[in-house]
């Protein structure tokens, strides 16, 4: 599927014009700095329309697909593009990020690039996953790396490390074909993309996938985007997730039918949970998905109950959740069967979804779209009434202007000087303060993950290893807490931030239009924030085998006597200064970060404030010269309204 001709798929509801209220809104833009273009002092209002319009026009909304490997992500993704474009892969675990776009001249239908890890990300890869399964791998060579692989057994891996024992082997088993394709971007056929995504000893040396498919979604400029599982071996970087969680458009979080959230989903819905509400709008879907197994209404709606009960315990409040069998729904497009698609509950999905984009995010478009229009308006009725005075009235409002224009600038350019921003310094410091508590307060929680009885059994395995790689499973999923957790802050700073700049702009803006009469400044632009660097991985280097060896005698009194909470008072004392220390080299490198950050905001504001001065008082100035024609610009306000 997906090589031959698109799909012919009915477009369903998501579909049917879900970016419309952006593309009229971008029409009236582009209307509106036709109509305004001849004006030279309009100009930067007519460039910024068109910039708008463009953006608007072109826009394309993405949605992001979150959610366990095994809970039918790729089936969902299918159902919604009408077809069977993804592969069902048997044990992703290795999955790379994959977007299905629209086709375009250079990339026809069916067509995938294909980006593969580099050498030097291979090879870290391959150290970090067998560091987890307790072998010391921090200085081999590639060599060494494959030779090491080649003797792991499965026998004895953590629970943890089952996906980094599957990955290693599937890199073993496709070096020698894809080594020489490190690094490198890859133009291939839809058969080899579905190789590439399918076959795990191809997929494990992916980066990233981009599949070209014309099909009802992407005709509107949708891109869909199945990301690697929370318990996929790249989930250890957690920045590729956070970016789709913060840039996509949409967020489908999918769970299988009556399967119980695993420790990394887990993880990833806190994650969901601590970013909710710092969107301006909710833009996460849960997903139930294989609804059709459900024996009756009833254990539907209490299965429905008891994954909303979860996803509250995380922090996601009123989740929108719908139940779906993706399966049903794909067999119901693909044989046009109404029937079909009714049983699958995907309707009610795509009838939700269409209403934010249409509801939610075009109310958005329209509004800006309807701003930037009617500070159009008010300019355009201020300088007819300037033009309308005798000459000797117009004298005088010219003098005024000039001067009352000079201290409005000046007043822009002050928002630039340097300043201690202490709000939001102290506000850094609080909020980097209660991470801190909060991982303390949930160590206990991965604390009893890592060392289970499963992990730590007397069967003949070498417990001393298992002790060690138990301790490892421990400090890889501190590592991810502490990196969400970095994530989900820096979040809430930009807002802070944005808030802040926002609040100084409107202040000088209002102080400006108190000495410009009919000023109206356009709108504070949001400083893009692009998500922190990475901290260095957190590690406790202190913990060793013989301070876990001294409170292990066996797994019967580990587990039945006082050795597991023995050791549990002796990690918690051990982690104590290494996590103080951590954050506070990230506070250090954040407090210089967002000081510099917040200083350019402040230098933009005043550079926009300075230009819309200058456009104003121009603009106002050349209507009291008594060359105006009234009689023009009586037409254009018409035609504003109009639009």
């Amino acid at each position: 599927a997906g090589a031959g001709a698109p799909a012919a798929a009915a477009p369903s509801p998501a579909a049917a014009e879900a970016l419309a209220p952006q593309r009229q809104a971008a029409e009236r833009l582009s209307r509106a700095a036709a109509l305004l273009a001849p004006h030279a002092s309009l100009a930067a209002t007519v460039n910024g329309m068109r910039d708008k319009a463009e953006r608007l026009r072109s826009s394309r909304f993405t949605i992001a697909l979150f959610g366990a490997f095994s809970a039918g992500k790729s089936s969902l993704a299918n159902a919604l593009l009408g077809d069977a474009v993804l592969p069902v892969s048997p044990n992703p675990t290795t999955a790379a990020v994959n977007r299905i776009v629209p086709p375009t001249a250079e990339r026809p239908h069916g067509t995938a690039a294909v980006w593969m890890k580099s050498r030097e990300a291979m090879l870290d890869d391959l150290r970090y996953s067998l560091g987890l399964l307790g072998e010391n791998a921090a200085q081999l060579s590639g060599d060494e790396l494959l030779q090491a692989i080649r003797k792991l057994s499965p026998d004895g891996v953590h629970a943890g490390g089952r996906p980094h024992y599957s990955f290693l082997k599937a890199a073993a088993k496709g070096w020698a074909e894809h080594e020489a394709h490190l690094g490198q971007q890859l133009a291939v056929s839809a058969e080899d993309y579905r190789r590439y995504v399918a076959e795990e000893s191809r997929s494990c040396f992916v980066s990233e996938i981009e599949l070209y498919h014309a099909n009802p979604l992407t005709a509107q400029g949708i891109v869909l985007v199945d990301t690697p599982g929370a318990d996929s071996v790249n989930a250890r970087h957690t920045g590729v997730a956070f970016n789709y969680i913060k840039n996509a458009d949409a967020i489908l979080f999918v769970t299988y039918y009556n399967h119980a959230f695993s420790q990394a989903d887990r993880q990833f819905l806190m994650q969901l949970g601590r970013v909710k509400d710092q969107f301006e709008l909710d833009k996460m879907f849960f997903i139930v998905n294989a609804s059709d197994l459900a024996a009756s209404r009833e254990e539907l709606e209490g299965v429905l109950a008891h994954v909303e009960r979860n996803l509250q315990q995380h922090g996601i409040r009123f989740p929108r959740m719908f139940p779906v069998s993706s399966l049903q729904a794909l067999d119901g497009k693909r044989a046009g069967s109404s029937r079909l698609i009714a049983e699958s509950g995907i309707g009610a999905f795509e009838e939700s979804f269409l209403g934010f984009t249409r509801g939610d995010l075009g109310a958005l478009a329209v509004a800006s779209a309807e701003q930037e229009l009617e500070r159009a308006r008010r300019t355009i009725a201020n300088w007819l009434e300037a033009a309308s005075g005798d000459e000797q009235s117009r004298d005088r409002v010219r003098e005024a202007l000039r001067a009352s224009a000079e201290r409005a600038r000046q007043m822009a350019a002050a928002l630039a000087e340097p300043k201690q921003h202490a709000q939001l310094q102290q506000e850094l410091k609080e909020l980097l303060f209660y991470v801190l508590q909060r991982v303390q307060f949930r160590f206990g929680d991965h604390y009893h993950f890592a060392f289970n009885p499963a992990a730590l059994q007397d069967d003949g395995r070498d417990l001393k290893k298992a002790m060690w790689t138990s301790w490892l499973e421990l400090q890889r999923l501190l590592q991810i807490e502490l990196a969400q957790e970095l994530e989900a802050t820096s979040l809430r700073l930009d807002n802070t931030l944005n808030k802040l700049a926002a609040k100084q702009y409107a202040d000088t803006a209002e102080e400006a239009a108190g000495l410009l009469d009919g000023f109206a400044p356009s709108p504070y632009k949001p400083l893009e924030l692009p998500t922190p660097e990475e901290q260095p991985a957190w590690t406790a280097p202190s913990v060793d085998m013989k301070l876990l060896w001294s409170k292990f005698k066996s797994p019967k009194h580990f587990f039945e006597g006082e050795g597991k909470t023995a050791l549990r008072a002796l990690l918690e004392k051990e982690l104590d200064m290494p996590l103080q220390a951590w954050m506070s080299e990230a506070e250090q490198a954040w407090s210089l970060r967002y000081g510099d950050l917040m200083q350019q905001a402040a230098g933009n504001c005043a550079r926009q404030l300075q230009a819309d001065i200058d456009a104003f008082s121009q603009g106002k100035l050349a209507s009291l010269s008594g060359g105006t024609n009234v009689a023009e610009l009586q037409r254009i306000q018409q035609e504003l309204q109009a639009i």
